[in-house]
């Protein structure tokens, strides 16, 4: 089995090294990252070293602390990063991977669940999450043997939780083909992102009711214990083994029927693709205004908007930050730094919306070579693209905190000037390539990291002002230095 994994590997890899106008144009060069790409230990070895940095970076504080209650809430807050890389690869690989066509050669093979070496494949890419967090498991593990042994099945079962999650929405939302154009089919477009956005508040919405719970009756309370019943909150309950072993084994019959049923789903989805189309009145040609830019921009949404699954990737910033934005909006008060914070937070987080735009195509970009377009109208395209989502996120943040604090209006700028930088710097970095033809640069996790870095450098200077200089001259000198940036980064693409 793990034979048709390695050559499904090799293909993905031979399909993204293909599109990347920095390789594919030099044959030396392409045979030689060819090599290197198809390699499973080298990429796992080489992205998992750049978490293990933080990793251990965050072990430390563990090591030097004996306070259980810490430990666990470190723990909690660690084990959510491999849960959310498993959701988010699961539903925007899953996408990719089958519009390349790398699953045509089986469907003619008396295959019952082919789904399985997808899921294998993708759990090759979920491997370096873990090295943020094995640091820390093992500091725990030295000090108790047993509850370090209970945190790592705990972090195993969020990882295939969050794969379980990802393709129950690939195979419910992902897996069809979509023709609609009238007014009832957009609405049920809106109507499947807000069930992915529930969907993946779930375990949220259970650690809330569960509050709510205990609150009411001291009888049910006791029955559920102190801590969460929601992943990943359960780490906590290491330190009573007895209670955790038994959440892990709850866990595990829920979500192991789940998995094997969601791979039957994607499978069959796969096998014969469900088509939804509507009978719409025939329109006559209209040409569209702003452009070709425009037009690449409203052709990656629709594509984007159509194939659901793969917004969950823009979602990601929203789920991180929504115990925060809660716990604010609980307390009544939402201070303008908050909103600072959490609009900086969206502005980082805009960069894993590129692996999105940069792999709506799929198998088209021979077309798109075919058409009168420049490497830069393309790039800009995409950072247009990947920048609409969470430019609308970042105002539906600001106009909670104008309700609950009207001076917040004066951040209005950074709703749109934030998430553009990091879309513009993102764009410049992938389309630094010599040349005009049109690519797709591979974006992989170490890309990730790098460019959340620089994002954090450029972010850092345009917040500066806001720690040194009295209000409001702040903020007009914060605004005018993102206004700047933009525009070089602009000039550079």
């Amino acid at each position: 089995m793990f034979e048709v994994v390695k050559i499904l590997y090799r293909e993905l890899h031979y399909q993204i090294l293909k599109r990347n106008p920095q390789i594919a144009n030099d044959e030396k060069k392409f045979k030689k990252h060819l090599k290197n790409a198809v390699s499973i230990k080298r990429n796992i070895a080489i992205q998992s070293t750049a978490f293990v940095f933080f990793g251990i970076i965050m072990a430390v504080s563990i090591s030097f602390s004996d306070d259980k209650t810490y430990i666990a809430a470190m723990l909690s807050s660690l084990a959510v990063i491999p849960f959310i890389f498993s959701l988010y690869v699961t539903t925007v690989q899953s996408s990719y991977v089958v519009s390349l066509g790398l699953f045509e050669p089986m469907k003619a093979l008396p295959i019952r669940i082919g789904a399985l070496y997808l899921s294998e494949l993708l759990m090759i890419d979920q491997v370096p999450a873990l090295a943020m967090i094995l640091p820390s498991i093992a500091v725990v593990i030295s000090k108790y043997p047993l509850n370090g042994i209970l945190a790592l099945l705990w972090v195993f079962i969020g990882m295939l939780t969050g794969h379980t999650l990802g393709l129950i929405i690939y195979s419910t939302f992902g897996l069809r083909i979509s023709y609609r154009k009238s007014k009832s089919g957009s609405l049920k477009n809106i109507l499947k992102i807000l069930a992915i956005f529930a969907f993946m508040g779930l375990f949220y919405g259970v650690s809330y009711m569960q509050g709510y719970i205990q609150e009411h009756s001291e009888q049910v309370g006791a029955i559920i214990g102190r801590y969460s019943i929601a992943y990943p909150f359960t780490i906590s309950s290491i330190f009573e083994p007895k209670k955790s072993i038994i959440l892990l084994l709850i866990y595990t019959g829920v979500f192991v029927p789940l998995y094997r049923l969601a791979l039957k789903r994607v499978w069959s989805g796969i096998l014969e693709p469900k088509l939804e189309s509507e009978r719409v009145r025939a329109t006559g040609f209209k040409a569209s205004l702003g452009g070709k830019m425009f037009a690449l921009m409203l052709k990656d949404l629709r594509i984007i908007f159509r194939k659901t699954a793969m917004i969950t990737g823009f979602l990601m910033p929203v789920y991180v930050l929504f115990p925060q934005i809660i716990m604010v909006l609980q307390s009544g008060n939402f201070p303008v730094s908050k909103a600072v914070y959490f609009l900086i937070t969206l502005g980082v987080f805009t960069i894993p919306g590129a692996d999105a735009v940069l792999k709506v195509e799929g198998k088209v970009l021979d077309f798109l070579k075919s058409l009168p377009l420049t490497k830069r109208e393309y790039a800009l395209s995409k950072a247009l693209s990947m920048s609409v989502i969470p430019i609308l996120i970042s105002e539906l943040i600001l106009a909670l905190a104008v309700h609950y604090n009207p001076q917040a209006i004066i951040l209005l700028p950074y709703t749109f000037l934030l998430p553009l930088n990091a879309s513009f710097l993102t764009m410049v970095y992938f389309f630094r390539y010599e040349g005009i033809e049109l690519g797709i640069p591979e974006f992989n996790i170490g890309h990730m990291i790098v460019l959340m870095i620089l994002v954090g450098i450029l972010f850092g200077v345009i917040a500066l002002p806001l720690l040194v200089l009295s209000y409001p001259f702040k903020y007009a000198v914060s605004f005018v230095i993102s206004t700047v940036a933009l525009i070089v980064l602009y000039q550079m693409l």
